[in-house]
């Protein structure tokens, strides 16, 4: 047996990839999009059955791809997105929708919570600025606007770890998702103090038991294998939340190594030795491997996500029906369009989450300013590359501690144009990594590892990680977005008590809305 399954159960999208275990080559991937609905403004849930079916159809799909035998797939490693929530009842079946980390229905009691002082004390116990979609927010908001819900809640875990539970029948999360529940992050413990503090104590009894990042969760049950087309028998192991599970599978292992992700969320990542919580109430921070900590300044408001709503809502007629491979025209006709077009920014804020860096501002919205008749379809889609690519200054600016390198990856990291932008506005070199689904890479390690391929983890990342290619900064574009920058900090800065005027409005029409 030398291959590893790796899956990457995403907001939108879940990836399944088949690595040779020997050198961390892709013999295969399938990808099913991850089906979400919102049954009311700014929700954002998940049928848990409906998403395993569709993790099942990848795996087996990319078993089917790579044309192996099901029992040469040594172990399964599974990375998933962090934050939400996952239940089940008292006898293992969902105890209601998962909800999924974009959700933003506990805003306004998030800023009830900062005005009482619980925002600061959980970000001191944890290391986390909370957004609405945090569990431990989630479940208190259930326990006063849904108690039936709430009391039907006997195991609360993540995403992965359902898929997990699925594969295995074994209840478990690991160290990178307790994070995000989220923890005492110094003792690297579940803390009684925050299930109180969140008015939910009773809960603490019901966190899925807690393993080390990459341990063993069990094996894959006859059911399953009927399931995915996997062997019964295969090893699982936990795999770690999207955010831990991508820096290892860029090989940013060492303290000084950093990596940025244009996901669904545009995650900016480094590596400590510490658990570095300054700037203080700002970014996250997250447990990785071999005691080490993960300080994460992220954009959540939106990375790809903000590039795909983009598109779907301006570029369909400009392309016309036969416009061949999308992307590929996407990336000619906006490499073509000036740097900074005709003055054009957009504040890439266009998720239900808000923005937790370079400040806590979970009510932030997406904004395009400079509007006018002369901005095209395509003058919005660069915009809004060069809108992520300023909040990646903001994210690296905002850090109080040396970044080495910059690794980039995620689905946008594909596009050069996006790539080319970033390093500019960094203004310094990123390195881009070989594999595609660095995620699902990543957990491939930790399993590989697990089933004795290597004696350590930074073993198997020489042997599977490889960078493909650096992306050198543009000199004269570089000075472009120096010169730019300050205008779109600013712009955010003057926005932000807009942003409270705008969900006062929002929760106020939903109140007219809700009454008999």
């Amino acid at each position: 047996m030398s291959y590893i399954l790796g899956i990457d159960k995403g907001t939108t999208t879940t990836k399944a990839a088949i690595f040779d275990a020997a050198n961390g080559r892709v013999l295969a991937t399938a990808r099913r999009p991850t089906k979400s609905f919102r049954p009311h403004p700014d929700w954002h849930e998940e049928d848990m059955d409906g998403t395993y079916a569709g993790v099942a159809a990848a795996i087996r799909e990319a078993i089917t791809n790579a044309g192996i035998d099901a029992n040469d797939i040594a172990a399964v490693g599974v990375s998933g997105h962090m934050g939400g929530l996952w239940t089940l009842d008292s006898k293992g079946r969902p105890a209601g929708p998962a909800i999924a980390w974009p959700d933003g229905r506990t805003a306004t009691m998030l800023e009830q919570w900062k005005a009482e002082g619980r925002v600061q004390r959980l970000f001191e116990i944890s290391g986390n600025a909370p957004i609405p979609g945090l569990p431990l927010v989630l479940l208190g908001w259930l326990k006063h606007n849904d108690p039936e819900f709430y009391g039907r809640i006997a195991t609360v875990f993540c995403a992965k770890d359902y898929v997990n539970y699925r594969l295995t029948d074994v209840i478990a999360t690991d160290e990178s998702d307790l994070s995000f529940f989220p923890c005492d992050i110094r003792r690297r413990l579940p803390s009684d103090e925050l299930f109180e503090l969140a008015g939910v104590p009773e809960m603490r009894t019901r966190l899925a038991p807690v393993l080390e990042i990459g341990a063993v969760v069990g094996r894959v049950t006859t059911m399953a294998a009927s399931e995915t087309g996997l062997a019964e028998g295969t090893l699982v192991v936990t795999g770690a939340g999207d955010a831990v599970a991508a820096a290892i599978g860029v090989g940013a292992l060492e303290s000084g190594q950093a990596v940025t992700v244009i996901g669904t969320s545009f995650m900016n990542n480094l590596t400590v030795d510490e658990p570095l919580l300054e700037p203080a109430g700002v970014g996250f921070l997250f447990l990785m491997p071999e005691g080490r900590w993960q300080r994460l300044m992220s954009n959540t408001g939106g990375g790809s996500l903000c590039l795909d709503w983009i598109v779907s809502a301006f570029c369909g007629k400009a392309l016309g029906p036969d416009c061949g491979d999308l992307f590929d025209r996407i990336e000619k006709e906006a490499r073509a369009i000036p740097p900074l077009s005709n003055g054009l920014l957009i504040h890439p804020y266009f998720n239900t989450s808000g923005m937790t860096a370079p400040r806590h501002e979970p009510l932030a919205r997406g904004s395009i300013f400079g509007l006018d008749m002369a901005t095209t379809p395509m003058a919005l889609v660069r915009g809004v590359m060069e809108g992520v690519a300023f909040s990646m200054i903001d994210c690296y600016g905002a850090l109080n501690a040396p970044v080495h390198e910059i690794r980039i990856t995620g689905g946008g990291a594909r596009s050069p144009l996006w790539r080319d932008i970033c390093a500019a506005a960094m203004n310094r070199p990123l390195k881009v990594p070989e594999a595609e689904e660095t995620g699902a890479l990543g957990v491939a390690l930790l399993a590989a590892r697990a089933a004795g391929f290597y004696a350590s983890l930074p073993d198997a990342a020489s042997a599977m990680v490889r960078i493909a290619s650096t992306v050198e900064p543009d000199p004269v574009l570089a000075a472009r977005y120096a010169a730019a920058y300050p205008l779109f900090r600013d712009l955010g800065r003057d926005l932000a008590p807009l942003w409270k005027l705008r969900a006062a409005l929002v929760e106020r029409t939903h109140r007219k809305k809700d009454a008999p």
